[in-house]
């Protein structure tokens, strides 16, 4: 069971890395302007900006229920 979870979290790492990578910081956008800040209220993401916010947000909770689980495995044993 811990060696699943292992690999497991070692796969969730990896692919929390392969998403988060390609996305663009909110400052590197508001340099393109001058510097200004930017108000990202009115600005909601789009195609595949969007897409990779919730995949991310996805990947990361399973992250760490994941890691809470391999926590109360090893614990037991």
């Amino acid at each position: 069971m811990v060696q699943a979870l292992m690999i497991t979290q070692l796969i969730l790492g990896l692919f929390m890395i392969v998403v988060v990578m390609p996305q663009e910081s909110k400052q590197s956008k508001s340099s393109v302007f001058g510097g200004e800040e930017m108000t990202q209220a009115y600005f909601k993401p789009k195609g595949k900006e969007a897409f990779l916010q919730k995949v991310t947000k996805v990947v990361a909770v399973l992250f760490f229920i994941n890691a809470i689980a391999l926590l109360i495995v090893t614990k037991g044993q």
